[in-house]
């Protein structure tokens, strides 16, 4: 169906995860193409690669989305076209757009420091620097919500959907490491209680492992103890 926006991306949640989110919660219409590895030690992906420069991508990569003419690589990029779709997810005027692009600089940041923990094979040995690393950007980010309902304040963006994500995946991997914050601990609880994000990981569209890829040194099949 031409119609249907179509989202490539590896069968895990990673950066594709918070697209689906969006795509969920505005309640589009949508085909999901999921591109496994194989296993070790090749980690075959020669499925994405044989549609990787068929799709007609400027640069191709994953996630993509194809939406009517619009082909579109780069999380970010795809997260602000979504957003953009009747204006539903993006900032709605001067001051909230400061605060969002504030906070995707601060997102990103958050984001890739803990990729590239559970990317690493020491994994267990650097959980507590990583930790530590954590709260102290949790506290800033705990700040920032005071008063606000959302990253930008009374509307939700696009980045709230980045930050959720990321905090699930945490949470999975530290159970328990989010209770000490007093902002972020019901912001997150309110985006969970968002009906049409919460009927879709009660559908069997969701998939809540793995997090991560079998490269990984931690995947994220299940919740750490």
């Amino acid at each position: 169906d031409m119609g249907k926006i179509r989202l490539g991306y590896w069968d895990i949640r990673g950066r594709g995860q918070s697209i689906r989110l969006m795509l969920e919660y505005l309640g589009l219409d949508y085909d999901e193409i999921r591109y496994p590895r194989g296993d070790a030690p090749e980690f075959d992906c020669s499925i994405w690669l044989a549609d990787k420069f068929k799709l007609g991508m400027d640069f191709p990569n994953l996630p993509y989305l194809i939406d009517g003419d619009t082909r579109i690589t780069e999380s970010w990029a795809i997260m602000k076209h979504l957003g953009y779709k009747d204006n539903l997810l993006v900032p709605g005027n001067k001051e909230q757009q400061t605060r969002c692009n504030m906070a995707e600089g601060v997102l990103e940041d958050f984001r890739v420091r803990f990729a590239r923990l559970c990317y690493n094979q020491n994994f267990e040995n650097l959980t507590s620097e990583y930790l530590e690393y954590m709260h102290t950007k949790l506290n800033y980010l705990d700040k920032f919500l005071d008063g606000s309902k959302w990253l930008v304040g009374a509307k939700l963006t696009y980045v709230d959907f980045l930050f959720c994500e990321i905090l699930d995946q945490i949470r999975i991997c530290f159970p328990g490491c989010l209770e000490s914050y007093g902002h972020v601990t019901p912001y997150l609880a309110r985006f969970d209680a968002l009906e049409r994000i919460a009927s879709y990981r009660a559908s069997d569209r969701y998939r809540k492992f793995p997090v991560n890829s079998k490269i990984a040194g931690w995947r994220g099949m299940k919740e750490r103890i």
